[in-house]
């Protein structure tokens, strides 16, 4: 209850999180240009990014303002620990990740974890990570997908529903996992290179 406190949520809006750095290839001026036309709309809803500034913020940092300014319900938390992360996961209808260019996407995972589902960008490990499912998957430099993706996970209770019955089914990992991946490549990824070598 204090860390959902902390996050100064408005009672009564559903919440769209997105969480990470906040730099150009996150694409989070993007996030931020669907939710004011849903804004423009008439969609009501929160948009709270958790993040610290990363680089090149300036556009972003404007955009927010303006949108402040015009009375939009986005806010910016820049640190958070891992209670008040866990529960904004727990707290949201969906999660936005349209990053240009990622690794791994750790947030999007989390938030898939917390059993969350995310709007998230089709391009490289984020694909393999949305295949299994509970992502609505979206080109993220096409403005029209983002605004469809996260109206229809604002409006449509069954899609939402649908997308949340598809991550109780996705395979869960643990660190334990990657950990006994990791060393039995270790171990049997070295011989094999060893006996190939000698061969």
């Amino acid at each position: 209850a204090e860390a959902r406190e902390a996050l100064k949520l408005q009672p009564g809006l559903p919440l769209v999180l997105s969480v990470g750095s906040i730099e150009p290839r996150k694409n989070q001026i993007m996030a931020l240009r669907a939710a004011e036309r849903l804004w423009n709309e008439g969609q009501e809803f929160q948009l709270l990014f958790i993040g610290w500034n990363a680089w090149n913020t300036e556009a972003f940092e404007e955009k927010v303002a303006a949108l402040q300014a015009a009375g939009k319900h986005v806010r910016i938390v820049r640190s958070a620990s891992d209670d008040m992360l866990s529960a904004a996961y727990r707290a949201a209808r969906f999660s936005v990740y349209v990053s240009i260019a990622e690794g791994h996407g750790l947030h999007p995972a989390e938030s898939l974890a917390a059993g969350t589902p995310v709007v998230l960008s089709d391009i490289g490990s984020m694909r393999e990570t949305g295949s299994a499912g509970g992502a609505e998957m979206v080109d993220p430099r096409d403005l029209n997908g983002v605004v469809d993706a996260m109206r229809l996970l604002l409006t449509d209770d069954s899609r939402l529903a649908a997308l949340t019955a598809q991550i109780s089914h996705r395979p869960q990992r643990t660190w334990d996992d990657y950990a006994a991946e990791t060393w039995d490549w270790l171990i049997n990824g070295v011989e094999a290179e060893e006996t190939a070598t000698k061969s």
